[in-house]
């Protein structure tokens, strides 16, 4: 069930998992924000997010790979709790395939100033439609983020009981236990 849910939050933009929220550790202590989920490979166990090299966050898994990532469907009332050691890719076929895959539209961040830099006022797009050419320039900066899950606990969160297991990759297959809630 959990998988479903990851893949259909990669497709429809209304899933309530399109959106996680990756945590990861700097050296001022834990350091979370929303990504959007771009693809999932169950075979692989592996999430797969787009962000800026020039971000905290890739300063950040250069120093420290583990990260946490947390899931919920409020309609459905189920949370799923991550973690996972993440890798960026800048320059090999993943990160080529996601960069030709991407719209131009999810693209246009990587062409614009640093993230997180300060600035005296935000900048704005024109309100054009971005295109595979006034994007090239942020290729550069361009990377994916994978995450190779090594846990996973599913939470159903119900007036009448919650359910909740915990899912660990151990010796090349999924251990389950059920955990009280």
């Amino acid at each position: 069930m959990a998988w479903k849910m990851l893949g259909r939050a990669t497709k429809d933009r209304k899933a309530a998992f399109r959106t996680p929220v990756l945590a990861s550790v700097s050296e001022a202590g834990p350091q979370a924000r929303v990504l959007v989920l771009r693809a999932v490979d169950a075979d692989r166990r592996q999430l797969i997010f787009h962000t800026d090299t020039r971000s905290g966050k890739a300063g950040q898994l250069g120093v420290d790979d583990r990260v946490a990532v947390t899931f919920y469907d409020a309609h459905r009332k189920i949370q799923l709790r991550i973690n996972g050691v993440a890798q960026l890719h800048t320059s090999d076929a993943l990160a080529d395939q996601q960069w030709r895959d991407a719209s131009p539209n999810a693209l246009r961040c990587f062409s614009g100033p640093v993230p997180a830099a300060p600035c005296t006022l935000p900048s704005d797009h024109d309100g054009t439609e971005a295109t595979r050419k006034t994007v090239a320039a942020g290729r550069e900066f361009f990377a994916v983020l994978s995450v190779d899950i090594a846990q996973l606990e599913w939470l159903y969160l119900h007036t009448h009981g919650q359910r909740r297991a915990l899912f660990c990759w151990h010796e090349e297959q999924w251990k389950m236990q059920w955990l009280n809630p």
